[in-house]
């Protein structure tokens, strides 16, 4: 057996092995962290830079043509059969040619399989054929990808400054507006419910706090409920109420009133509202109408602004607290000083060159949250990821 043959058979039998086995969380990480180093110590210098100047532009793009065409879904419903090159081009009125490249990038990547002339799906076709996933492809393309185009392009003009307002970062350049980024969207309907599915998806596809923190003691126990018009929990801005509705079906015997809060344009929109979830229209950015809640929840809010809107934002929730009671808890990531994980890092540049704000570190939320009078600052983070929850009190 040739050296390369050995190693080829090692590897395909951990993949098996991989497959076979039923890994918790931190094992997943733990392994997926180590066979990215094994994929890293077969690649040469050269193929990697490759792989990321080069490749991955056309592979972006092949990924928004398939949801433009319908190839996902058109492959999805044809599991069994396949769909051929000329089908799809016949029913998306596309060049046969077109979507001949347009396949053969997504089957080079994994995203489709290819017998013969047939394609037929993967399990990655299965998730791009959500409508889901086909909203957030076209708002991550169509918005954040052509910010980080123009961003070398802003930063020159700047002096490589970090923008001083999310009225001037390279999503203005990008889209020669002089409106921040959610005023734009608010302009642009169809991307803004495509930006809210995107919200929906990474709700979905986060840890889940449910799942790991201790929602029981920290929050439930020591809650009131002596009067109907006690309020358990405030989900501040939650979009269409994912991690509420999850509260209510983990907790049905939670004391207390649950509330979802964000924009009229929002709350007006949700299809299907959580059962026993109160729904109210508020403005973070105006006080908070929801007095001595025992916890106000804000999942990946701050991150989205400047230090100096994030105070704004706090100060209305500090004033609604009741001093040694009311609980703030922040889903967000926490960077870490060294060795931050890839998904954590490209998030905080996409906040920065959109909206002018980052991910923050633990120093940095430290620093934030005591500058509007919070204290018993505490971190809590699930193994194998850069999201926490941060936790505080008046």
């Amino acid at each position: 057996m040739t050296q390369s043959t050995f190693i080829s058979k090692r590897i395909a039998a951990l993949a098996e092995d991989a497959r076979s086995q039923q890994l918790n969380e931190e094992a997943r990480v733990e392994a997926l962290k180590a066979a990215r180093d094994l994929v890293a110590a077969l690649e040469s210098p050269v193929e990697r830079m490759i792989q990321d100047v080069v490749l991955n532009s056309p592979i972006l793009m092949a990924l928004r043509m398939g949801v433009q065409l319908g190839i996902f879904s058109q492959i999805s419903q044809n599991p069994a059969k396949g769909v051929s090159c000329d089908i799809i081009s016949k029913s998306s009125e596309a060049s046969p040619i077109l979507v001949a490249q347009v396949l053969r990038v997504l089957a080079a990547t994994g995203y489709i399989k290819q017998e013969d002339e047939q394609f037929k799906p993967s399990a990655l076709t299965m998730v791009m054929a959500d409508p889901t996933t086909e909203a957030t492809t076209r708002a991550c393309f169509e918005i954040g990808n052509v910010c980080t185009m123009k961003a070398p392009e802003f930063f020159r003009q700047n002096n490589n400054k970090f923008p001083d307002s999310d009225k001037n970062t390279p999503f203005q350049l990008a889209f020669g507006t002089d409106l921040t980024y959610f005023a734009w969207l608010g302009q642009n309907p169809d991307l803004a419910r495509d930006f809210q599915q995107w919200m929906t998806l990474k709700q979905r596809a986060s840890p889940s706090w449910i799942d790991w923190f201790d929602i029981q003691g920290c929050i439930i126990d020591g809650a009131e409920a002596q009067s109907s018009s006690s309020v358990l929990l405030v989900d501040v801005g939650g979009g269409e109420g994912s991690y509420v509705k999850q509260f209510e079906e983990n907790f049905p015997k939670a004391p207390g009133r649950l509330i979802l809060q964000d924009l009229p344009h929002v709350i007006s929109g949700i299809e299907n509202p959580p059962t026993n979830v109160e729904l109210v229209s508020h403005d973070f950015f105006t006080p908070q109408s929801i007095q001595g809640a025992r916890a106000y929840f804000m999942h990946w809010i701050l991150h989205d602004w400047s230090d100096e809107h994030c105070r704004s934002i706090l100060t209305h929730i500090v004033d609604a607290m009741k001093p040694g009671y009311s609980r703030l808890i922040i889903h967000e990531h926490i960077l870490p000083d060294s060795g931050c994980d890839l998904a954590s890092a490209c998030m905080s540049v996409m906040m920065m060159v959109q909206v002018a704000a980052l991910e923050r570190s633990e120093k940095q939320w430290r620093d934030l949250l005591g500058s509007v009078g919070l204290q018993n600052i505490k971190f809590h983070q699930p193994p194998g990821t850069g999201e926490g929850i941060i936790e505080a009190t008046k």
